[in-house]
């Protein structure tokens, strides 16, 4: 058996292995702005500066990290695919988007208008 054939047969060429660590990369930019974006809802207080003040959400407590929890858990799937090679990498990657594509909409419809 030639060196390097197992993990080349498990993960693919160099090409495949740097093209989905860049999907991989995206995916965690998407979930850092998901956090980002629903931070506030953690928060049991308004705070703001410039006359804008910012609240959590009216509804019930324990929605509010959903959208974090969402976002991780994908981040989680996707890291796991990237990992785990060939059989599941595209699966797991699209399952993670989906994932933090949810929380980010769930932020979204828990927010205070």
């Amino acid at each position: 058996m030639r060196p390097g054939r197992f993990t080349s047969a498990r993960y693919g060429g160099l090409h495949d292995v740097v093209g989905f660590i860049g999907v991989f990369g995206l995916l965690f930019l998407l979930v850092g702005y998901v956090i980002f974006d629903s931070s506030y809802l953690m928060s049991n207080a308004c705070f703001g500066t410039g006359g804008q003040m910012v609240c959590p959400m009216r509804g019930p407590d324990w929605a509010r990290p959903l959208p974090g929890a969402a976002a991780l858990l994908g981040l989680t799937a996707g890291l796991v695919g990237i990992l785990a090679g060939r059989p599941v990498r595209s699966p797991a990657l699209i399952a993670g988007f989906l994932l933090a594509a949810v929380g980010l909409v769930g932020g979204w419809l828990l927010s205070p208008t």
